[in-house]
């Protein structure tokens, strides 16, 4: 008498699971660039990898173990936005193909990276958002191709579409990477709206003689709410296909890794407002992720989530906190916008050439500015005095860097490292900041000047120079 029940429970509880969890399925088809097929591309299921034979032709076991799509590492000389398929698709096809459009990549490029775009703050943040994506696209050159990793907000209803739609003014290709606010907690799925909108979490891709990895490490806690309820791990299936991803890759090849939540980090101690033990800060297993990049000699880590420029370097692998584009949330109206480290909004821009890479910072909008710091609160005439306090934001300065300063054509001081506090975030500290105290008792009224000279471990040199005046003792 209880058949009929237990066969309609079990009915349910199957149509409700991922089609990859409700047995097992071989999954073919071919990769082709125009006509002509393609070889040696990496297919996965978001678990396992499979390269194409010579022909193109692929074939891929989904399971238990599989993730929610099929997807291409699209190869170099090659580029598609059609790059997956759901596995419910693949699973009733059977047979899945890829066509590539081949696209001209010099091994001399640059691509832009954004984080935190935070769109819910209605009309103001399209406009100030949009104007970034327009100075971008015209940029000289133009980047080969954009990177955005995260917080778009497709938590707060309609910015989705109205991301989207800025999107399509841009005349680049474009990558999304998942934010923990596009974990939507409520569903069953919460990584559903970006993957209708934009694929699998995880993923790689080539361009030119680049890697590029894109991780998730979003890792909604089940039966809590708020955005504290994420947190970083990369961990099961994305860790075995991350671990499998790298394995494919030849020595020396140049790989860049895209994640939000960052792996490296000091925010956290620098937040004194923060528990001992804060996973939605930064990635819960961070020292066993540091490690299998060092292995694979990764080159650059972007991350995003503490608007904040900060760079550390660990294992031969720079990570990297890049400013958020909403500065501290968009909440200046029309005004000037700043992160919580108090640099101006902006992007990095990461420049290729050959084996060489490097990056940098830039402001972005009307939160434009010429220089790569300033010394603070020197707007207004200072008090001459014994113990006079000089304090410097270099925007982008790594976390080793030194500084010297000297008023006029004077001699050079050291300056120290200064956990100054930020303005936008109670109880936190910020990077990137010095500070000399002299004697300014014996300058003369009226205008003067303030330089430093900032040296990064890689021994390059940013200079900040700025008019001050003393007023009458």
């Amino acid at each position: 008498m209880y058949y009929r029940p237990i066969l309609f429970v079990t009915t349910l509880l199957v149509a409700l699971l991922p089609s990859s969890l409700v047995g097992a399925a071989a999954i073919q088809g071919h990769v082709r660039g125009g006509v002509r097929p393609l070889a040696g591309v990496c297919v996965s299921d978001g678990y396992r990898i499979v390269r194409t034979e010579p022909d193109g032709r692929y074939q891929i076991d989904v399971d238990e173990n599989s993730g929610r799509f099929i997807f291409i590492s699209v190869p170099r000389g090659f580029w598609t936005d059609e790059f997956y398929v759901p596995v419910t698709t693949a699973r009733q096809q059977t047979s899945v193909d890829f066509t590539l459009k081949p696209v001209a990549q010099s091994e001399r490029f640059d691509f832009v990276f954004l984080t935190d775009m935070h769109l819910e703050g209605g009309n103001t943040s399209i406009a100030k958002f949009d104007a970034s994506l327009r100075e971008i696209d015209g940029l000289d050159p133009r980047p080969a191709f954009l990177l955005f990793q995260g917080d778009i907000c497709l938590q707060a209803k309609g910015v989705g579409d109205r991301y989207q739609e800025c999107l399509k003014r841009v005349r680049i290709p474009v990558r999304n990477g998942a934010g923990n606010h596009e974990m939507i907690l409520a569903e069953s799925n919460p990584r559903a709206d970006f993957e209708r909108r934009f694929g699998p979490t995880y993923y790689s891709f080539n361009w030119a003689q680049l890697h590029g990895i894109v991780l998730d490490g979003n890792k909604p806690i089940p039966g809590q709410t708020g955005w504290q309820a994420v947190h970083g791990a990369v961990e099961g299936r994305e860790l075995a296909w991350l671990k499998a991803d790298l394995a494919t890759q030849p020595a020396g090849k140049l790989i860049v890794v895209g994640v939000h939540i960052p792996i490296v980090s000091t925010y956290p101690n620098r937040r004194q407002t923060s528990p001992a033990n804060a996973p939605y800060w930064e990635m819960t297993n961070a020292g066993k992720l540091t490690d299998l990049l060092a292995r694979h000699h990764v080159r650059l880590v972007l991350q995003g989530h503490m608007h904040e420029n900060e760079r550390e370097t660990v294992g031969g692998v720079e990570y990297v906190e890049s400013i958020s584009i909403c500065g501290a949330w968009w909440k200046h109206g029309e005004g000037f916008e700043r992160g919580v480290d108090n640099s101006p909004r902006g992007y990095r821009i990461i420049s290729i050439d050959g084996n060489r890479l490097t990056h940098r910072y830039r402001s972005s909008a009307e939160s434009r500015v010429a220089g790569q710091g300033e010394f603070v609160e020197l707007s207004k005439p200072i008090a001459p005095s014994p113990t006079t306090s000089f304090r410097l934001n270099c925007y982008d300065a790594p976390n080793k860097s030194t500084a010297v300063a000297r008023i006029d054509a004077g001699p050079w001081h050291p300056m120290q490292h200064w956990a100054a506090p930020s303005p936008a975030t109670p109880g936190l500290t910020m990077p990137h900041h010095y500070r000399w105290t002299t004697s300014t008792a014996r300058l003369r009224p009226g205008p003067h000047t303030i330089s430093a000279r900032v040296t990064f471990p890689d021994q390059r040199v940013v200079k900040v120079t700025q008019v001050f005046s003393v007023r009458e003792s």
